[in-house]
């Protein structure tokens, strides 16, 4: 069972997205995010899709399926202001993971 904390440096894994309330902001094809100074955590994705109208809205939420237990899924807020999109790869800076 997890215990609320990450000891791996990393998470990877295959299908993703931003949202905003319940609305797709954008889809990923993969991901991966890398623990940064603190409780921040970098997210850096490969898009499958981006929607011009929301992706720019806030607040923004990362969710993507937890594929190692097949149950549940990750949950990042999205830092306001720290999207950098470009046509295929999307960085962001994520808070602490929701639980």
């Amino acid at each position: 069972m997890w215990d609320g904390t990450f000891h791996a440096a990393q998470i990877r894994g295959l299908g993703g997205a931003l949202l905003w309330g319940w609305r797709e902001a954008a889809t990923f094809k993969s991901w991966r995010i890398r623990k940064g100074e603190g409780p921040l955590w970098t997210l850096s994705a490969v898009l499958v899709r981006r929607e011009p109208i929301y992706i720019g809205q806030s607040p923004l939420l990362f969710t993507a399926p937890k594929q190692e237990t097949r149950d549940g899924f990750w949950a990042w807020p999205v830092l306001k202001d720290s999207l950098q999109i470009g046509d295929r790869h999307l960085v962001a800076t994520l808070g602490p993971p929701e639980q």
